[in-house]
């Protein structure tokens, strides 16, 4: 009985043994996917970051083209105002 006591606790040794091996390299795989998943939305990020920056500038010098021909507009309204007052 002493004997196989001692078999099945050197079988669930190995057994345990087995697992921890298992949840090690489990968590190896976990943590490098992480580091993965945060490279991925770091660039995600920057490139998004990127292309906020070029829009908003695109935006800006449109802003600005508009802001002159409105200026240009009412130059000459005030223009044609004048002649027609003449």
């Amino acid at each position: 009985m002493i004997k196989s006591l001692a078999e099945e606790l050197n079988y669930h040794k190995k057994e345990v043994q087995v697992l921890r091996s298992e949840k090690e390299t489990l968590e190896s795989v976990l943590s490098l996917k992480t580091q993965e998943v945060r490279k991925a939305l770091t660039n995600e990020n920057f490139k998004v970051e990127e292309e906020m920056k070029r829009h908003y500038a695109f935006q800006k010098a449109e802003n600005s083209r508009i802001q002159q021909q409105v200026t240009a507009l009412r130059g000459e309204k005030t223009a044609l105002d004048m002649q027609l007052l003449e």
